[in-house]
């Protein structure tokens, strides 16, 4: 598996392009975010094609790049999950007033529900359900390769907002340490901002997750 991080936007969103190795020309986008600019150079520049883009949740700063994408490859599917599909449509409900642009995007083709897999551009990942920072949180993890992209779930020694509407903090932490924690140690966790991480590092080191185990 190649992936490539795009920082996208004055949030520094994490936007991660993923193939199933150097030479495929077929990707999988997750979350491109605001200013996706640099987003459309790198897959022009790469001679990518990008297949279907793939949100963690409705927030703004995950979704502004998606009408780009769209302009630029036609072609291309949007899938979100069913809690969180009236955000892509709705400037309100994905905040991007907070981040003063206005972001409203037309409806996913794609709206996961009860599926638990999920295939395009040759890789396979396992649906996981998290809400607690948006109603409709979901993370992928690709078991052969240990690798979990988290959106704003989990990140590099915290865990996602739960202030937001829609947020719940009792559910997030319930979500990462019953679905998360539970994945291999070695498991490379790719968030939504910020640099990656392990499962266990955050299970060893999280103050967030330790001080819920008390």
């Amino acid at each position: 598996m190649k992936i490539d991080t795009i920082v996208l936007g004055d949030l520094e969103a994490n936007c991660y392009c993923v193939r199933t190795d150097e030479k495929a020309s077929t990707c999988l986008l997750i979350d491109p975010g605001l200013n996706p600019e640099p987003l459309v150079h790198f897959l022009r520049r790469n001679n990518l094609t990008p297949e279907v883009v793939v949100l963690t949740h409705g927030h703004a700063d995950h979704i502004g790049g998606v009408e780009t994408v769209r302009q630029h490859w036609p072609a291309v599917g949007v899938a979100i999950s069913d809690e969180d599909a009236a955000m892509l449509t709705d400037p309100a409900k994905n905040l991007s007033v907070l981040a003063e642009v206005m972001v409203q995007a037309r409806p996913a083709e794609i709206r996961f529900n009860s599926q638990r897999y999920f295939e395009a551009a040759g890789l396979r990942f396992e649906i996981i359900h998290t809400p607690g920072h948006t109603p409709g949180g979901i993370c992928l993890y690709h078991s052969d390769e240990e690798v979990l992209f988290c959106g704003d779930t989990l990140f590099a020694g915290s865990v996602g907002r739960w202030d937001f509407p829609g947020g719940n903090h009792d559910l997030l932490i319930d979500r990462i340490k019953h679905k998360l924690l539970i994945l291999p140690d070695p498991t490379r966790v790719y968030p939504g901002h910020g640099p990656a991480t392990t499962i266990r590092t955050e299970k060893r080191h999280n103050p967030f997750l330790l001080e819920s185990a008390h």
